[in-house]
């Protein structure tokens, strides 16, 4: 297709090949609506992809616990039983926030451990930094890759087109259609869902459009070669300190490091002082000094809707933009795609 080329034979467009752009559209194609996706890189190495795909079905707010386990269902669905990986998830806290999270955990049915239970449970990891724990057992996590192109053979089967490698340049409205223009050509369609991510600050602006988003960035870290054996997913509810095993045998752990509204080319960089930081949270679960053979270090994404109402009523009609921001999209981009999809076309 060429510059000068149209294509408008779409109901909906997404932008964004993640794995939120491809709930979406799988969620809109068994509408029987028509749907193409644009992304702009020919390879998606994005945060969905790169993400520890942990999934904890334990969180304080009971809404993202409920659309977890729908989640976590929608994906057993597309045949990814098997790739479910069991890692017991305990979810610590101190004494100060132990009204609140001993109602919550005592309503979902979830055992909460002392310290000493939790060191008698499981003696080979040291709990001086909680004094107490949520035990979700049930929790583990999937390969992201796998996952994703899961989605993306489930979108094809039923008609989704995808356009790779397409950077949208410019963002239109004509005779109550909306346009979006890149290298290749015109693609025109009843609405557009902006699933972009931490991007999307910079490509609403960049179109004309409303910034009804805000971004945060989140540096994670990979340990390989590690002596920290059998680690179950831990959280601490006071620092946001996290870290559980991965599928390819690293610990995958970080303290959050929340750059608010920093263009992506701005980002400080602070690899080692945040490193030190999430190295000293570990050590403390561990019972002797760590030990690896080598780290990496990647920046995990979220886009927040700065004000739900604000962010539909700003856009053009039938534009909208699917930015949740509770961090780690994986464990519940089905469930929430679905709920907004369901609001906004009806269910």
């Amino acid at each position: 297709m060429s510059s000068r080329e149209v294509s408008s034979g779409y109901d909906w467009l997404v932008v964004g090949a993640g794995l939120v752009g491809l709930c979406t559209a799988l969620h809109l194609a068994r509408r029987k609506l028509r749907v193409c996706v644009i992304e702009q890189m020919s390879q998606v190495t994005n945060a969905s992809t790169v993400s520890g795909a942990g999934i904890r079905f334990f969180d304080p707010d009971p809404v993202v616990s409920a659309q977890v386990i729908q989640s976590h269902d929608f994906y057993s669905e597309l045949g990814l039983a098997d790739d479910f990986r069991s890692c017991p998830s305990y979810y610590g806290f101190g004494a100060a926030a132990a009204e609140g999270l001993l109602e919550r955990a005592s309503a979902t049915g979830l055992r909460v451990l002392s310290r000493a239970h939790l060191q008698a449970r499981r003696p080979h990891i040291q709990w001086e930094a909680v004094d107490y724990a949520v035990e979700d057992e049930h929790a583990g996590f999937r390969d992201p890759l796998i996952t994703w192109h899961a989605l993306l053979a489930a979108c094809e089967r039923l008609g989704v087109n995808f356009r790779f490698g397409h950077q949208v340049l410019a963002f239109e409205e004509n005779a109550g259609a909306r346009q979006l223009l890149t290298q290749v050509g015109r693609y025109v369609a009843h609405g557009v869902i902006f699933a972009t991510g931490y991007w999307t600050p910079n490509l609403l602006e960049r179109l004309g459009l409303p910034v009804v988003v805000r971004n945060r960035t989140v540096t994670v870290h990979r340990l390989a070669g590690h002596n920290l054996a059998c680690l179950p997913f831990i959280v601490e509810h006071d620092s946001g300190f996290h870290a559980r095993p991965t599928a390819c045998g690293e610990i995958l752990f970080g303290v959050p490091q929340l750059d608010w509204d920093v263009a992506p080319d701005n980002l400080p960089d602070r690899t080692d002082a945040h490193l030190n930081k999430a190295l000293a949270h570990l050590q403390r679960y561990a019972p002797v000094p760590l030990l690896f053979s080598g780290v990496r270090t990647t920046r995990a994404a979220d886009a927040f809707a700065s004000v739900a109402l604000e962010a539909k009523t700003a856009l053009p009609e039938h534009t909208h933009v699917f930015a949740f921001g509770e961090g780690a999209a994986f464990k519940y981009a089905p469930a929430r795609t679905l709920a907004y999809i369901n609001s906004t076309l009806g269910s």
